[in-house]
């Protein structure tokens, strides 16, 4: 499931061009994880689509970060150093994530990195693990971290394996035998729809048919038709929300009144207009709100943004991945990405001391404890390839306007390939 693919010849160019950029000795060379440190402010780097499919995604997630640095440096900052943060624009698409990257290692200095999305990781993977930065992303659901994480690449949220077996396994459980799949043709649209496909055609007797789809067209009526003609009785739509939200206006114009789960790129407020939302169905990694950590940031946030947080948009991740990072940090005593990439596990995992902010995991470190930080979003403990250890999950629907968690699911583990 985790299988790397063949990188495109424009990929391949645009790394050599990076690495180009990264000699010994450079600003971005490897030995900082970023820009040569010179003893100034610590640089915490953003990078997500602003403009483009996920610019829903990204005031949230930039509000969030932002509390986290506030946090961050109320606290002293890190190694009594404050820290500043940047957020570069990815343009949510891979090209734009390259030269996103670029300016956000180079000119800004940034010494460690958050929010990638599923595209950006697999298309920089090679780049940011030479330069030694460490990476984390707090929505990425790529199926290629699952083995190749743990390195330079850490993961807050679940993995699209869990969300595609948790989508095969409500079709399952609900009686159906027929599913037509709509998928995106990009890497986080079409992780969970493989894992998903794999689980279901698993089970006797079922039966699964794909169309695949492109972001940007000006109509989906052929492929919502070819999809169609295979007379599901559920149907999966994993795409992000330019494709997306046609799509389902196309399935509801045709009168097709069947269950439709949607891939978490789907679960926005947009989808919920549709005419056919009371149809939908999606799987997500839910936020442990009696967490101490939880309320502590939901107050800031409510405070920052008007708004609660939202499991649809990864903003407690968001914030999680910060204080991750600058408790690495510390505990590392240096901004060497080698050295803080190495600690990123211990102080997000058990044993050791519960610490429920930076400040309770800085006081902690200074008095020679080891740490387990308990994320806003939830449990942080990740295996050694640096992916969550048991991501909660629930089901959401759309009810009165507003998708909503209505039930806790755990994984049934007979539908993982390897069983």
């Amino acid at each position: 499931m985790a299988r790397r693919t063949a990188p495109a010849p424009a990929l391949v160019a645009a790394a050599l061009l990076l690495s180009a950029c990264a000699q010994p000795g450079d600003s971005s060379a490897a030995s900082g994880g970023g820009q040569a440190d010179d003893g100034g402010d610590i640089v915490f780097g953003q990078l997500l689509g602003i403009t483009g499919d996920y610019a829903s995604f990204s005031p949230p997630a930039i509000s969030a970060a932002e509390i986290a640095i506030e946090e961050i440096n109320e606290a002293g900052g890190v190694l009594g150093r404050e820290v500043t943060f940047v957020a570069e624009d990815a343009r949510s698409t891979v090209d734009g994530a390259i030269a996103g990257y670029q300016k956000t290692v180079s000119v800004d200095g940034a010494q460690v990195l958050g929010s990638l999305e599923s595209d950006s990781i697999v298309a920089l993977f090679d780049t940011i693990t030479d330069q030694q930065l460490p990476t984390m992303c707090s929505s990425c659901g790529t199926t290629f971290l699952d083995e190749n994480g743990g390195e330079y690449f850490f993961r807050v949220t679940a993995s699209d394996s869990d969300s595609g077996l948790i989508a095969a396994q409500l079709a399952r459980d609900s009686g159906f035998t027929n599913m037509a799949m709509i998928v995106q043709n990009t890497e986080g649209a079409s992780g969970p729809a493989e894992v998903a496909e794999t689980a279901f055609s698993g089970i006797e007797g079922n039966e699964v048919s794909q169309v695949t789809i492109e972001p940007g067209a000006s109509s989906y009526s052929a492929e919502v038709d070819q999809a169609l003609s295979a007379q599901p009785d559920v149907i999966y739509v994993g795409a992000g929300i330019e494709a997306g939200l046609p799509v389902l206006r196309e399935i509801d114009r045709r009168g097709y009144d069947v269950p439709i789960i949607v891939s978490p790129d789907l679960i926005l407020d947009e989808t919920t207009t549709v005419p056919n939302a009371d149809q939908l169905v999606a799987s997500l990694t839910a936020f442990d709100t009696e967490s101490p950590t939880y309320e502590s940031f939901a107050e800031r946030f409510r405070a920052e943004t008007g708004d609660e947080p939202s499991p649809g948009l990864y903003d407690a991740n968001a914030y999680d991945q910060y204080i991750l990072f600058a408790l690495a940090m510390q505990a590392a005593g240096s901004t060497d990405g080698s050295d803080v990439a190495g600690q990123i596990i211990d102080v997000a995992s058990a044993p050791g001391t519960k610490v429920y902010s930076y400040a309770e995991g800085l006081e902690a470190l200074e008095n020679g404890e080891d740490i387990d930080f308990e994320g806003a979003s939830s449990s942080l403990d990740m295996n050694e390839t640096g992916n969550l250890l048991s991501p909660q999950l629930s089901i959401l629907r759309v009810t009165d306007g507003a998708w909503t968690p209505t039930e806790s699911v755990e994984i049934d583990a007979s539908l993982r390939p390897s069983n």
